[in-house]
């Protein structure tokens, strides 16, 4: 009997820490596992199939999910403090009041997704796609999006405080009640919101027109230097 074969009937019911670590390191599917409430602190889910997994108020702070299948997941309640999320399909997935303070989305799908009453303070977004998914009453204070996609999403009484939004698209999204005071924004066109917020964020200052150039020209230097150290050492 191989040891796929043999740890399958592993994922029938709830599992234990230690029958998650022992997936892990052999089939890596736990599609429809239930993993609720588990303590799972410093567990990486690199590459791991698990659509449909429970992790609802589950502990795992500074958790790494990265290149992970979890369409349809259940996270809500968990505690993912600081954790980092890197190319990973959260399609319709549930995080609702998740605790996600400080965490990191790099090139995440959460469309669809319910992150209600979620914790996203000094939360960082960079090309994450969040369209039609319901964000009412999550908290964004200190969060930085950039390149995001909230088209058609819903905001209702979002608390966007101190925010930075880059290069978002908000077609057709609902901020009605979000408080965006001392937000900022960049190249993010408003009319196109299905409701804009009652107060705009300010807009954020553009970087001279030179200013790419110069920097460009400094790190070519910088390098022609760091060659020409390197040829008179050998």
């Amino acid at each position: 009997m191989s040891e796929e074969t043999a740890t399958t009937p592993q994922l029938v019911g709830k599992l234990t820490r230690e029958q998650v670590f022992e997936t892990l390191h052999t089939t890596r599917d736990l599609t429809g596992a239930d993993l609720s409430g588990l303590d799972l602190a410093g567990v990486k889910f690199a590459g791991v199939k698990m659509p449909g997994v429970n992790l609802s108020g589950a502990n795992m702070p500074g958790g790494l999910f990265a290149g992970a299948e979890m369409a349809n997941a259940n996270l809500a309640n968990a505690d993912i403090v600081g954790g980092k999320f890197m190319g990973v399909n959260l399609l319709k997935a549930v995080l609702s009041k998740a605790r996600l303070m400080g965490a990191k989305f790099l090139g995440i799908n959460l469309e669809k997704s319910d992150l209600a009453g979620a914790d996203l303070t000094d939360s960082a977004f960079m090309g994450v796609n969040l369209t039609g998914s319901h964000l009412r009453g999550v908290k964004l204070l200190g969060a930085k999006l950039t390149g995001a996609n909230l088209k058609d999403a819903d905001l209702t009484e979002a608390d966007l405080t101190g925010s930075t939004l880059k290069r978002v698209d908000v077609t057709g999204a609902d901020f009605t009640g979000a408080n965006t005071t001392g937000a900022r924004a960049s190249k993010v066109n408003w009319d196109a919101a299905k409701t804009p917020p009652a107060q705009l964020p300010e807009a954020l200052p553009e970087p001279p027109a030179w200013l790419p150039g110069v920097v460009a020209g400094v790190t070519v230097v910088l390098i022609l230097v760091a060659l020409r150290k390197k040829r008179r050492r050998s």
